[in-house]
């Protein structure tokens, strides 16, 4: 059961930026009011869940929660803002190799130590994304390194989330990481909201509808499977928006870009401890 619900996980977060490039090839509006969106309809959820549930609005270490919900909020929107300049398969792609930036960060947030053997797998990503992604050295692709700037500030945000787990229940921090999110998402969405173009608003709702519900979705999965086997399913996001990007939108999808996937999730999956003989306890969780 938990494979599949980590697997739908997958699914809904590949739709949902499915969506959000819908939003930016039939209207005006940025991909930025996606995010807007997931971040309302979450913050709305969570408070009735907390109301419902009678539950605390009282934080521990406010400050951990406040710069997960900042770096998280930057991400997403970071996410959102590369769907307007390239692939559905290279957003997706580049975004999910914030694992490695993980592993390079912690030593210097978080004092943490890291396996020599991660060096090989962080190599073995360089060079699927690189496939994937195929730069040319004459210029670079805007939207590639929005995305993959996403997947640094998503590294950020994951870190800190390790922290304030350390003292909050998730459904604290999920509830305002959602708040925050939409005041903090509020001025850069402030023109597509004033001029909103009402042929975008299945999609926009459709996509932030099911951003938050890969969330839930992957939230509940890692109840009945291990960290390193949630994590390992959760890699097939990239195939998935690749398949999706190919039939829905005609993005392309060769060879080349099939090994350099193949790559990219492999090396990922080692990086989760998946092939270690005593898995960690602590994975890395999708931002988007």
């Amino acid at each position: 059961m938990g494979l599949v619900l980590v697997l739908i996980s997958s699914l809904f977060f590949v739709v949902s930026s499915y969506f959000g490039k819908v939003v930016t090839n039939t209207t005006d509006m940025t991909a930025i009011i996606t995010s807007f969106s997931r971040f309302v309809l979450g913050a709305i959820f969570m408070l009735t869940y907390i109301l419902l549930t009678k539950k605390s609005f009282k934080p521990k270490k406010m400050r951990l929660i406040v710069a997960r919900s900042m770096f998280n909020c930057i991400a997403l929107m970071l996410f959102s803002w590369a769907l307007q300049y390239t692939t559905l398969t290279n957003v997706n792609m580049l975004h999910m190799t914030y694992p490695v930036f993980v592993i390079l960060l912690v030593p210097f947030i978080s004092k943490g130590r890291n396996k020599k053997s991660t060096y090989v797998y962080l190599s073995v990503v360089t060079l699927g994304t690189y496939l994937v992604s195929n730069p040319s050295f004459a210029s670079i692709n805007t939207g590639d390194a929005i995305a993959l700037a996403s997947a640094v500030v998503a590294a950020v945000a994951i870190i800190y989330l390790k922290e304030a787990s350390k003292y909050n229940e998730g459904y604290l921090i999920v509830f305002y990481v959602m708040l925050i999110g939409t005041f903090f998402n509020l001025p850069f969405a402030y023109r597509d909201l004033a001029s909103f173009e009402l042929q975008g608003l299945i999609p926009v709702l459709l996509s932030a509808l099911l951003g938050f519900l890969g969330q839930v979705f992957l939230t509940w999965g890692y109840k009945y499977v291990d960290a390193a086997t949630g994590s390992m399913v959760s890699t097939s996001r990239i195939a998935l928006a690749a398949v999706i990007g190919y039939f829905f939108l005609s993005e392309p999808l060769n060879l080349r870009i099939i090994i350099g996937i193949a790559l990219i999730t492999a090396s990922l999956i080692g990086i989760s401890g998946f092939f270690d003989k005593k898995r960690k306890e602590v994975v890395w969780t999708e931002e988007v």
